[in-house]
């Protein structure tokens, strides 16, 4: 026999007994079940305590997350904290801090309810769209998002806690090799992800159809790997396991019987897809744990249920104690018979959280960006070439980026695997129109519908238009446009109509009070982060449709003949508020001066100004309590003031009747007051359960008409206790009021954003 030949026998030889003398691999595979997945971190906790060695593993939408995330280093425990500590209403939305948006979206996303895209564009929401034939008409559908979630937040937590692991690279070099499972909508087929970009491979896997977008990866269309395989043991096991520890999360097989409406038919209907592929996997599983996950669902993200669902997979890995046991000795025992070295492949070291940590920044390049308007907005970031930053710094960044809404998405990558880190930022441009809806219901109003509409309302700079109408019992409309500069100075210019009739008080008599008011204005504007100054000019025109005697409302003049008022105006705002409803921190400033050219248009009248200012702050009181503090002012200067601008409190809302209309907890009809009206009011709000709030409020109130008589009429007192509940909808909210004006205990109840 030739040399060569008995050498390359010999070595094949040597080459199986050296497999066959290593110890056994151990797969572990991780299935998909949103909320219910938060159970496998407790499983992989008793499996680190038993010493078992995890060699491969593999997961699906929620069991890719943590799968990935203990395959570069996180342990059990740092899981357990990691999910602990997420605020997972803002991963599973595209929301961000009320306190990074800038002031003008502030003011618009606190009133609707409903808020969508539209107006074609060359993006969709994760990627290029395919280009459009210059003949081919746009589908109606085609402005329609593609699900409620882009996965702006969670996508960026992911960036956040794998930095050295974001280049394309082989998910085998990990400090545990990995894959994960998604479907490809176009092909209709399983894509199993053993190499690649890390987040993206992740963010695909757990795209949950109609609730997260899609992730387009090259010519893929990407949603969750449950929908075809939610327990990928057959991936593990092309990998080289050959011992596999399951978790599977999973409906419990139904009885015929038991399918009695179309809640089950739809879930068993489901089950065929998503569990098409589990009796095969599930035979080749040595060690398959099952969770007790009743009665909590995909969703179940509140902190008391993921402590119930981690502590669930703990106990159910110790009910198999025994099991593991048994597979330890088993590993333990081929070590012992193990007849050499065999190299193992260069990983990557444990990945940096940037939760935690600091980076420093190579090289910082973007995408889907033009040149101008990158530097406009890097114009004062803190991300450069050599900087030192953080988690914190990074995500502010981002944040204000994307607050702009001038981008569906706006996500980065920290490529290498050492310092410095280099910063790739994508940007993804959005639809930039917008149609808003908001709905109201309450004792005083009854029913209130805002509808807007505005073109080119998400863009950086340029032209705006927006028509908004409030739809009740007392008509609004406004229309408005404005130029944007660079600078992010504005010019506005619009107008708005105004339908009123009420009834109103004055002393103990009842009026009512009604008219058309037309309000045309000119204005340059400011915009930041939480600061709006404006300087413009207005002019006012009223056609009264109640006839007021001028006896019943003295201090005031009641001259139908004047109902045009030229103005020129300054406001200044500040809101650094984290929530418009229910705030835990953060004060509100809203100071105006208006200057009124009475005489411009009767040289017998006189100019009168007037000056108002809201504040409101929030000085916590621990975890629960909150004491708010909300001062108002208003005060007249001059002689002869027309009546529609009198002095005006009452109700639940600032300006519901009128412009300048002060809310009082103690009554809900308005009332006329003097010259200078002043309203302190005192809330203590406790929370408790999440979103469920109880408020004890006092009132203050005194009005005069110099310093001369500051004590000639009596305090306005008032009181309130209520209840709220902070829903998807707004506020519910249902209160108890008294004041010594009226005497009596009154009742309101609310639904909705206040606008």
């Amino acid at each position: 026999m030739p040399v060569k030949r008995c050498l390359a026998l010999l070595l094949t030889l040597l080459l199986s007994l050296t497999a066959l003398a290593q110890r056994p691999k151990v797969g572990v595979v991780l299935s998909g079940g949103g909320a219910k997945g938060a159970s496998h971190v407790g499983v992989l906790k008793v499996l680190e305590e038993n010493g078992i060695p995890i060699d491969y593993i593999v997961g699906t939408s929620m069991g890719a997350i943590v799968g990935g995330l203990y395959a570069i280093g996180y342990s059990a425990a740092e899981l357990d904290s990691l999910i602990m500590a997420q605020d997972w209403n803002f991963l599973l939305s595209d929301r961000i801090p009320r306190s990074s948006r800038m002031f003008e979206r502030k003011q618009n996303q606190d009133k609707f309810v409903l808020q969508i895209p539209f107006g074609a564009g060359d993006y969709s929401r994760l990627g290029p769209r395919k280009p459009r034939k210059p003949d081919e008409p746009a589908a109606l559908l085609s402005n329609i998002p593609l699900a409620v979630v882009n996965g702006q937040n969670i996508y960026n937590l992911f960036t956040h806690l794998s930095v050295g692991y974001q280049d394309s690279l082989d998910f085998s070099r990990m400090p545990i090799p990995f894959a994960c499972v998604a479907v490809d909508l176009k092909s209709k087929k399983e894509v199993v992800f053993k190499s690649g970009n890390f987040v993206d491979a992740i963010r695909a896997s757990m795209a949950i159809p109609g609730y997260f977008a899609p992730m387009r990866i090259g010519d893929m269309v990407l949603v969750d790997g449950g929908v075809l395989n939610n327990y990928p043991a057959d991936v593990c096991k092309e990998m080289g396991a050959d011992i596999i520890i399951g978790i599977v999360l999973h409906n419990e097989p139904k009885e015929d019987d038991d399918i009695d409406n179309i809640g089950d038919l739809a879930s068993e209907i489901l089950d065929l897809y998503v569990y098409g592929k589990l009796p095969d996997n599930l035979a080749m599983t040595d060690l398959a744990v099952y969770p007790d996950t009743k009665g909590y669902g995909t969703l179940s993200y509140d902190p008391v249920s993921l402590r119930k669902i981690i502590d669930n997979g703990e106990a159910a890995a110790r009910e198999h104690q025994a099991e593991l046991e048994a597979i330890k000795a088993r590993l333990d025992q081929s070590e012992q018979e193990f007849i050499g070295p065999v190299k193992q492949p260069e990983k990557y070291r444990k990945a940096v959280r940037l939760d935690r940590d600091s980076i420093t920044l190579g090289h910082v390049s973007f995408n889907g960006l033009s040149a101008k308007d990158y530097q406009l907005l890097m114009r004062k970031s803190c991300l450069k070439p050599g900087a030192r930053i953080s988690g914190v710094d990074l995500n502010t960044e981002i944040a204000r980026f994307y607050n702009t809404a001038a981008f569906e998405s706006v996500t980065y990558m920290l490529k290498g695997q050492d310092e410095p880190y280099d910063l790739e930022l994508t940007f993804v441009p959005g639809r930039k129109s917008m149609i808003g809806v908001g709905v109201r219901f309450d004792s005083e109003e009854i029913a209130a519908i805002l509808a807007s509409v505005g073109f080119h309302e998400n863009t950086l700079y340029g032209s705006k238009f927006n028509v908004s109408a409030k739809i009740a019992y007392n008509l609004q409309a406004q229309a408005q446009y404005s130029y944007v500069f660079r600078s992010l100075a504005q010019f506005k210019a619009g107008y708005r109509f105004r339908k009123a009739s009420f009834n109103m008080k004055n002393l103990d008599e009842l009026f009512n009070m009604g008219f058309d008011q037309h309000s045309f204005n000119l204005a340059f504007a400011t915009r930041a982060r939480n600061i709006s100054i404006d300087l413009g000019a207005r002019m006012e025109l009223f056609g009264y449709r109640a006839q007021i005697n001028a006896t019943d409302f003295p201090g005031y003049d009641i001259d139908y003949s004047r109902n045009a008022f030229p103005f020129a105006y300054a406001r200044f705002q500040a809101d650094s508020r984290n929530d418009p409803n229910f705030p835990s921190r953060g004060t509100q400033l809203d100071a105006e001066f208006d200057y009124c050219f009475n005489s411009m248009f009767k040289g017998d009248q006189t100019n009168f100004m007037t000056a108002r200012v809201h504040f409101s702050g929030v000085i916590p009181m621990g975890r629960h309590f909150a004491l708010i503090t909300t001062i108002d002012n208003r005060t007249l200067f001059g002689k002869q003031l027309p009546m529609a601008y009198a002095n005006v409190m009452g109700g639940s809302l600032y300006g519901r009747y009128m412009d300048q209309q002060l809310p009082f907890i103690g009554f809900g009809r308005p009332r006329v007051y003097q010259n200078v009206l002043t309203d302190v009011t005192l809330d203590l709000r406790y929370q408790f359960l999440n979103n469920n709030y109880v408020f004890l409020s006092g009132a203050y109130a005194r009005d005069f008409q110099n310093l001369d008589n500051i004590f000639d009429n009596a305090p306005i007192i008032g009181a309130r206790i209520g209840y709220a509940y902070n829903s998807f909808i707004g506020p519910l909210s249902f209160n108890l009021f008294w004041s010594n004006h009226t005497r009596k205990v009154g009742a309101f109840i609310s639904i909705g954003h206040a606008f």
